[in-house]
């Protein structure tokens, strides 16, 4: 039987139709002959089988319509021809052609295709780089013998879920997860009554669905349905009761879904459940009790979702492996000794639960968890010995961050038999040195010990340990920079007291990803051999140090850098023109040195530049848009060219160029970056933290701008902070700045702007911080909505008159306080300029 098969499975271009009823029928005809036993018999009943199978495996498409409505999806369907390429994603509809070497049409052949009885049941099209919105009308949907239907991992350009989706009455398999698809989720999807899988998970946030059509969801699907995944869907109710109904259920990820009220009791009734996610929730009330009842589940998270109670006994879940419950305001608890019958755990997360109590010796009912693979205990401000956990053999990722742990003193070699950690994190653990316990974990792939008070030199044991990340900064460490192993792709040393040069030998860390000396005493100049990392690295911070010299060309084509920060140093020289050669740039900031050139106009072709940051250095000359330069900065969303020299008209050019800043709604996360901004108003510093892809800012003040500020700055709708203080700007206030509906700071002030203040700047509703002080503007100020919020320093040395000030309009002794000058104003208190503080966040 074996052989059959194996013949069978290996001349599949050829049995076909009318070649797999010939073999057949020769073969069963020998068989007939020879069947004398029971066992010959049985044989030929396994062949009619084997030839079902294979028919419907390889048969082509007994419909050429069906192939047509295929091709037809292909013709029609955008590609994303610029993702690159990894080894689970590729361009399956690649195959779909109609020109095969013997003339037939085989649709059954495609990739993702999958065929029964002459029809298409099952398209399988994840990860294969769609790109673009589908029509509800989109021959897809004519594709009625569905079955199973996987667009999952495409980029869908944030269009709704084509509402066609619901002619497709067989689908019992339904995976729509991370392709950024926006808007409602169509009722037709609520109505598929056929359904035993449904994926939508994190569509980015984008995705909501009604209430009222989850519940017909949950009452459709209640005899099928044995997984739903919904995580980052919103919802925004209560959890319907009727849930429980839905007997059948294996899976439910209902996680980040804005779900509110009690965790409803019926939830207690789906007793097949094996994974449960309801993380991320806005739930109040305990965890009842009846949870006890789920003992089939072998994940639960609940992490992020209860706000009051305390935590009931989990010891029936004896099958449970992964078990998540950060981040909940549990009343104060300890440890109870039922976790440690919970045998099977290999993940277990215990990040900030309001822990009373691991003083003294550590659990030992936690001992009997041999299994335990991963345990996090980030925020409880517990005593934790760390010894104990050596004892958990299979240990390999440890987070105590947020803790006070205790080293006891170790005399010779540990154990080898104790765990040896991939991972292992102390942040924020109030160490004063590095722990000698950790000298023989020699497997480390990722050590954070950053944000303690370990004073002294770094101990050259630790490059025996350290394989791939090391982060050590915010310590008090001191001396040269040391140099990681050569696998080394994170390291950070920043917020030190570090001296010294940066080594060339540093050159030879060719994986290195992640290179981070910021806020250091280092000297010297850079090495200009970081040419050789040009191709590795991510992020290279050397901010707030004292390097000198020109910053070399470093870069080189095929550059992978996304940021580069060189800012507060004592750099001199150009901008170098290799930067162009960063494809990948994302951030660039060189401000606070002393670099002495003109407008680097040809970054405006980094096509992924969204922060420029040159402020405070000798730039000069005008800004004009180059001719040669095709793109002009077309994500670029923070700039800041203060305290330079540049002069001239203000950019209107590029104000008509910077497309990103005419955004008033974000669709998509550029990056994993932040940007905090310090802004000082009488004395005080405020900070606040935007991720920049939602957050736009233009700051060209304290220079020698002149002229007019011109109409085309009206279509940067999207502006949160404009501030053009400290220039020599002379013509009246354009009304069209009524346009800038998201500005929420606007600095105007030391200028020699005449005239009136527009009545349209009081419809912009978001404007929190406002002044035009020190200009030449006369009149009444205008009323209503913000404007009556803001105090007299936002109006002072003009000609105003009306509230907040106290001369009312009318009056012969309205103030002519004259305009201070730039040179008199430049140590004003007032927001004059904005401190950027980039940072970048690693996932």
């Amino acid at each position: 039987m074996f052989l059959f098969y194996f013949f069978f499975s290996n001349h599949r271009s050829w049995l076909y139709n009318e070649r797999v009823s010939f073999i057949y029928v020769n073969l069963t005809s020998f068989l007939n002959i020879m069947a004398k036993s029971f066992h010959l018999f049985m044989l030929i009943l396994l062949l009619h089988v084997l030839e079902y199978g294979l028919a419907n495996k390889f048969s082509s498409l007994s419909h050429a319509d069906e192939c047509t409505l295929l091709f037809q999806f292909k013709e029609n369907m955008p590609i994303n021809k610029y993702a690159s390429v990894d080894s689970d994603a590729y361009l399956k509809v690649a195959s779909w052609n109609f020109n095969t070497s013997d003339g037939a049409i085989n649709g059954c052949l495609w990739d993702g295709v999958e065929c029964r009885f002459g029809h298409v049941i099952g398209l399988d099209l994840s990860s294969s780089f769609l790109y673009g919105p589908i029509d509800s009308n989109n021959s897809l949907f004519s594709l009625v013998h569905l079955r199973t239907l996987n667009l999952a991992d495409n980029h869908f350009r944030f269009s709704q879920i084509p509402s066609g989706i619901g002619r497709l009455s067989q689908l019992a398999n339904l995976n729509l997860s991370y392709s950024a698809f926006n808007g409602e989720v169509p009722k037709q999807i609520s109505q598929l009554g056929n359904l035993v899988s449904l994926d939508l998970t994190r569509n980015w946030d984008g995705l909501k669905l009604h209430s009222s059509d989850f519940q017909v969801l949950v009452q459709k699907s209640s005899k099928t349905l044995r997984e739903l995944h919904l995580s980052e869907v919103k919802i925004d109710s209560t959890i319907p009761a009727s849930i429980g109904n839905l007997a059948h259920l294996n899976i439910l990820d209902l996680s980040s879904c804005g779900f509110t009220g009690t965790l409803p009791a019926s939830l207690n009734n789906l007793t097949q459940l094996t994974v449960l996610d309801l993380s991320g929730n806005k739930f109040s009330g305990p965890i009842q009790p009846s949870i006890g009842n789920l003992t089939h589940l072998k994940m639960l998270d609940l992490s992020r979702c209860v706000s009051t109670g305390s935590l009931p006994s989990l010891e029936s879940f004896s099958n449970l492996t992964y078990l998540s419950l950060s981040e909940n305001i549990f009343d104060r608890w300890k440890l109870p000794d039922w976790f440690g019958k919970l045998n099977k755990i290999t993940y277990l997360n215990l990040d900030d639960v309001n822990l009373n109590q691991l003083k003294g010796s550590f659990p030992s009912s936690l001992l009997n968890s041999q299994n335990l693979e991963s345990f996090y205990l980030n925020d409880n401000n517990v005593t934790v010995n760390f010894y104990p956990f050596l004892s958990l053999k299979k240990l390999k990722y440890l987070n105590l961050n947020g803790n006070n742990i205790t080293f006891p003193v170790m005399g010779g070699r540990t154990n080898e038999t104790q765990a040896k950690f991939k991972y292992l994190s102390l942040r924020s653990c109030d160490l004063k040195d590095f722990p000698e316990l950790i000298r023989f974990q020699n497997q480390l792939e990722y050590l954070y010990l950053d944000n303690n008070k370990i004073e002294g030199v770094i101990p050259k044991w630790m490059w025996n340990i350290s394989k791939g990340t090391l982060d050590l900064s915010n310590n008090m460490l001191h001396g040269s920079i040391p140099v990681p192993p050569p696998t080394t792709k994170y390291f950070s040393l920043s917020n030190n007291m570090l001296t010294g040069e940066i080594p060339s030998t540093i050159c030879e860390l060719l994986s290195l990803k992640f290179l981070d000396f910021s806020f250091n005493n280092i000297t010297g100049s850079i090495p200009p051999c970081l040419e050789k990392l040009s191709h590795s690295m991510v992020v290279l911070n050397l901010r707030s140090n004292t390097l000198h010299g020109t910053i070399p060309n470093i870069f080189t084509n095929g550059s992978r850098l996304q940021m580069i920060d060189l800012s507060e140093n004592k750099l001199q020289g150009h901008v170098p023109r290799s930067l162009e050669k960063c494809e990948s740039l994302m951030i660039l900031d060189l401000g606070y040195n002393f670099i002495e050139d003109m407008f680097p106009f040809w970054l405006g072709a980094l096509s992924e530049l969204q922060v420029l940051i040159l402020r405070f250095n000798r730039f000069h000359g005008t800004i004009t848009i180059r001719s040669k330069i095709k793109v002009n900065f077309p994500k670029l969303h923070i700039i800041d060219l203060s305290y330079n020299s540049f002069c001239g008209d203000l950019p209107h050019q590029y104000f008509q160029a910077w497309s990103a800043m005419k955004e008033t709604k974000v669709n998509a996360r550029r990056g994993y970056y932040q940007v905090a901004i310090q802004m000082t108003n009488k004395g005080v510093k405020m900070e606040y933290v935007e991720i920049i892809n939602i957050f736009s800012a233009v700051d060209l003040s304290s220079n020698r701008f002149r002229g007019k500020i011109p109409e085309s700055i009206k279509t940067l709708s999207g502006l949160q902070v404009l501030n053009l203080s400290n220039n020599e700007l002379s013509d009246v206030i354009p009304p069209s700045m009524g346009n800038l509906i998201r500005l929420e700071s606007l600095d105007l002030s030391s200028n020699k702007l005449p005239g009136v203040i527009p009545q349209d700047l009081v419809q912009l509703n978001f404007l929190e911080v406002l002044n035009l002080s020190n200009n030449k503007l006369i009149g009444p100020i205008p009323q209503g909505r913000h404007f009556d919020t803001f105090s007299n320093d936002s109006f002072m040395g003009n000609a105003l008159c009306g509230y907040p000030l106290s001369m009312k309009c009318g009056d012969s002794k309205a103030s002519n306080s004259p305009k201070v000058s730039f040179e008199e104003d430049n140590e004003s208190d007032f927001p004059n300029g904005i401190d950027w503080v980039v940072i970048l966040i690693v996932l």
